[in-house]
């Protein structure tokens, strides 16, 4: 199905792009987040004309992004958890408990921001996880799992 970008999507394209994806990725993900849309000659007439104002827009957000980082950069988040007696966490640690702990820290986050590649924290410690604002823009902030 082919398209035309309304926003930078990593791996697919910059704005204006018309590209080719597969149809349920495009009604199901782009279209309705509104990075994308039918590509025929009066939308891509339509995008051509707004280049510049959906560039701005971008701009904006990555501004917004980036300042959010900055706030959260290298913050400390503390979670406690029950351990068995051989010092082994009873579950793991996943993206809504880390807003959790992130939002009583005051620190402002969504679920869908945190990134953990390698799956739910399954150990006591410190670890290192990814919060993604924007497409171009992520930092790290320290979750250290304790037992209560």
């Amino acid at each position: 199905m082919k398209i035309i970008l309304l926003d930078k999507i990593i791996r697919l394209g910059d704005i204006g792009d018309v590209v080719d994806v597969k149809s349920g990725f495009a009604r199901n993900y782009l279209i309705p987040q509104k990075k994308a849309m039918f590509a025929n000659e009066e939308n891509i007439k339509i995008v051509e004309a707004k280049k510049a104002e959906l560039a701005a827009e971008s701009e904006d957000l990555k501004v917004q992004a980036q300042a959010a980082a900055d706030a959260v950069s290298g913050k400390e988040v503390v979670i406690k958890v029950a351990v068995s007696e051989e010092g082994s966490m009873y579950g793991s640690i996943g993206t809504r408990e880390i807003e959790e702990a992130c939002q009583s820290s005051d620190i402002q986050i969504d679920k869908s921001q945190v990134q953990l590649p390698e799956g739910p924290i399954k150990e006591i410690g410190e670890h290192s996880v990814t919060i993604s604002f924007h497409q171009e823009i992520s930092t790290e902030i320290i979750v250290k799992v304790e037992s209560e």
